[in-house]
């Protein structure tokens, strides 16, 4: 017959189990110093320990002499094991919402007792770090108001979509202000000159239809192009780069249709450039061969060496096969005789990328790398044509070379964040002149 009793821990005895990690035996001892042994262990009548290796370990460190056990026959050694096994194979662990939730518990209980509790006292209690703690508490609050951050598979996870979501409402409350105040009178008037006209060069919309609408030979001196590489890019910057920098919400080109996209792309690029006029192509090293094959058939000239932009850190998905990639290269190419600014100047540019916690696009390029290739290529008042606008470094690069700039993206919710970046280079501006 199974009976419950008080068994003394220097009678239980084992042979090798399966599980080898324990776990935190020194969180849970405390545990039990404070709130006694909660579940029972089960052993034979001999005190053969069957289930509970992990209490009986840490209630001896805690110095506990007796521990509730569920005493049972076993009927030979395969009971035993089946017995270890069902324990730790069909017990089902709680899910990490399900774990935010009871860490909350455990805290406001606490916190009802005790007015000077702490997350802080919180994470010592459970054996967490504290930065743990205040991420579980905030998620555990957020789940109550956004169900949907439960579906994540893990808390960390959850927690990177969760500042995204909280970003996003900050962006879009100062995005909100500025536009209030720009129609209201309630800014500078050469900063609302400013925003208004970086407002009027990032159009939302088809990069295509815009290039259509477009007169062949106009007076756009410089192109500056980053179009889609073709590749899948959620896969590439995976686990490179913050939520923040919203791969997601790219748009890419499937690799079956990009050798045409390239060829559709040139050809309109040449037709609307101006007779003497340069083309930063930027372009992934799997399509070196169909980009420049493309820009040639369209009647662009091209370096046959690309131009490079190196980083003093590289990155890689798999170190063990791949050196960190620390440049991006690029084609240089003309339509007529223009002729460099920089003349001589070497094709390799050296700059850091910007930081991933501060990408608001999963392709930002820094905007001291853009104005030093503006700067090479053309002078003041020029116009500059951005076919693929992303975080618009481009038109705040122009701005900064005093040159005309335009082009077109998809995503209004990169506009919201270069509206925001024009503002703040405006303001920094004033400071210095100041």
């Amino acid at each position: 017959m199974n009976r419950l009793e008080m068994v003394p821990l220097d009678k239980i005895h084992w042979e090798k189990r399966y599980r080898g990690d324990l776990g935190d035996i020194d969180a849970l001892a405390e545990s039990m110093k404070e709130k006694g042994v909660l579940q029972p262990i089960t052993v034979t009548p001999d005190y053969e320990l069957l289930a509970g290796e992990r209490r009986v370990t840490a209630a001896r460190l805690a110095g506990i002499p007796l521990i509730p056990a569920l005493i049972r026959p076993k009927a030979d050694a395969t009971d035993a094991r089946e017995i270890e096994l069902m324990e730790n194979i069909l017990r089902k662990d709680f899910t990490w919402a399900e774990r935010c939730g009871l860490e909350q518990e455990i805290d406001r209980l606490y916190k009802e007792k005790n007015l000077d509790w702490s997350g802080r006292k919180t994470a010592q209690l459970l054996g967490w770090s504290q930065s743990t703690i205040s991420r579980d508490l905030q998620l555990a609050k957020a789940v109550t108001d956004i169900p949907e951050l439960a579906e994540y598979k893990t808390a960390d996870e959850a927690f990177k979509v969760l500042k995204k979501l909280e970003e996003d409402a900050i962006v879009t409350t100062l995005r909100d202000r500025q536009s209030a105040a720009m129609n209201n009178g309630g800014l500078d008037r050469g900063l609302k000159l400013a925003l208004k006209l970086a407002e009027s060069n990032y159009h939302i919309g088809d990069t295509f239809k815009g290039l259509a609408e477009l007169r062949s030979d106009g007076v756009v001196h410089i192109i500056e192009c980053d179009p889609p590489y073709g590749i899948d890019l959620a896969s590439v910057k995976s686990s490179k780069d913050s939520p923040t920098s919203n791969v997601h919400t790219y748009n890419e080109i499937d690799q079956s249709a990009y050798p045409a996209f390239l060829t559709n792309l040139a050809r309109e690029l040449y037709r609307v450039a101006a007779p003497n006029s340069w083309l930063v192509h930027w372009f992934g090293p799997t399509w070196h061969h169909e980009t420049i094959t493309a820009l040639r058939s369209a009647g662009w000239q091209v370096d046959d060496i690309p131009g490079i932009w190196t980083k003093p850190n590289g990155q890689t998905l798999q170190p063990e096969l791949y050196l960190g990639r620390a440049y991006e290269p690029f084609f240089l190419a003309r339509k007529g005789k223009p002729v460099l600014v920089k003349r001589g100047r070497l094709n390799v540019f050296n700059y850091s990328g910007v930081p991933s916690s501060a990408k608001y696009h999963p392709t930002e390029r820094p905007v001291t790398l853009i104005q030093d290739l503006l700067e090479t290529l053309g002078v003041p008042r020029q116009v500059v044509l951005v076919p693929f606008l992303g975080s618009g470094a481009t038109l705040r690069a122009a701005y900064n070379c005093g040159m005309s700039a335009f082009g077109w993206d998809l995503n209004s919710e990169y506009k919201s964040r270069f509206m925001l970046a024009v503002e703040a280079d405006s303001k920094a501006l004033c400071g210095e002149v100041e």
